[in-house]
């Protein structure tokens, strides 16, 4: 399944013209990012304690700073797409895709498949987990308030989301200092900031899938040459309000965390890398089409390599066992095993979707209702 709904590809009514479908650059570069965020999560589960404490280590974890703000960024570009508001049909499809997304987001965190295992005996560590906002959580929530903006605004949402991203941007770093969220209920307070242990809070990697929507909207609709060059105008131009914004809040705010420099230093970077992979798809870089097909089922290639790796509550133990003391050649040989078998999950997954749609929808609508049955009807 797609990390974000796909464009409305029913037949067209007289007020709204024919949807396009995106172009290859567009989900290359969402595989691209899944592709380098399976690599970060296998090293850093499966190896040796003493390899990760090599310099070349901390720098390949720098580096792996910008896949997550990439992920969430690539998310929301195939929002942005369509032109809004949308029809309240479209809306509805939306919202329900962006509901399971958020579902399975909290799915993953689950510590056990029974709910009143789970409201009764958690432990406040478990209870953390489970509330956590991670990426599909902060995906979710955020592209399901776009669509609340574009009922609102009309066509210029892309003026108050802007606006928006910006304030979400400004206010990161007072949020993360004002220990607000411990005044908040359980369930809410991990969207505010790091304090519960969330990794991707609303302040400030919202601004991440806002920005996305918004690349979209101005980037994606427009013919190649154009396309071009706004995004390595505003790229450049990100970069450097970025670089300007880190040392003047050098010593004040931490640029890991929830400083705005961040946010403009990845934007930026993210935009200029967004044209390196629209070039190779031009040109049709041997591996573009597999690393599209990554992007085009994110959210099914997500799901599978976190059980691959950690395992889950319906699907048990991990495969690879507590293989947590690999060299850098047993885990990247362990890499490389892993990405066919994540590409034939997309492929399988993608071709069922197309040869039989109403099958494929079944099939999830079964598995979605036999979990729910079996979380409330379990006693423990």
């Amino acid at each position: 399944m797609d990390l974000v709904p796909e464009l409305d590809l029913s037949t067209p009514t007289p007020e709204t013209p024919p949807p396009k479908r995106r172009e290859l650059y567009i989900d290359a570069f969402r595989g691209l990012m899944v592709l380098v965020m399976v690599q970060g999560h296998l090293f850093d589960r499966l190896l040796d304690p003493a390899v990760r404490e090599a310099p070349w280590y901390a720098f390949q974890h720098m580096f792996h700073g910008s896949t997550a703000p990439g992920f969430l960024f690539a998310s929301g570009f195939v929002a942005g797409l369509p032109r809004a508001p949308l029809s309240l049909r479209a809306s509805l499809r939306r919202t329900r895709r962006l509901l399971f997304v958020l579902a399975v987001g909290y799915w993953l965190h689950l510590p056990w498949l029974s709910l009143w295992k789970t409201m009764n005996e958690a432990s406040p560590r478990q209870r953390e987990i489970l509330f956590s906002c991670d990426a599909l959580q902060v995906i979710a929530v955020t592209q399901l308030f776009v669509i609340l903006l574009q009922w609102v605004v009309g066509r210029r949402w892309t003026l108050a989301a802007a606006a928006i991203a910006l304030a979400v941007t400004a206010a990161a770093p007072g949020v993360w200092a004002s220990d607000l969220a411990s005044h908040l209920p359980e369930p809410l307070a991990p969207y505010l900031d790091n304090s519960s242990g969330s990794r991707f809070p609303v302040f400030p990697y919202s601004a991440f899938v806002l920005a996305g929507t918004l690349a979209g909207a101005v980037l994606g609709r427009v013919e190649p040459r154009e396309r071009r060059r706004r995004a390595l105008g505003a790229g450049i131009g990100l970069l450097a309000l970025g670089t300007g914004l880190a040392l003047a809040l050098e010593g004040w705010v931490d640029f890991w965390g929830p400083s705005p420099a961040y946010v403009f230093v990845r934007l930026g970077g993210l935009l200029l890398l967004l044209l390196v992979v629209e070039g190779a798809a031009r040109v049709k870089v041997p591996g573009i089409r597999p690393l599209a097909l990554f992007g085009h089922e994110t959210l099914l290639v997500y799901a599978l390599h976190l059980y691959l790796l950690f395992g889950g509550i319906v699907t048990g133990p991990s495969p690879l066992g507590r293989h947590d003391q690999l060299g850098l050649p047993a885990a990247l040989a362990v890499l490389v095993l892993m990405l066919p078998v994540l590409l034939a999950a997309a492929w399988l997954w993608r071709t069922a979707k197309r040869r039989a749609p109403r099958e494929a929808q079944l099939l999830l609508v079964f598995v979605t209702t036999w979990f729910l049955w079996e979380f409330v009807m379990r006693p423990w």
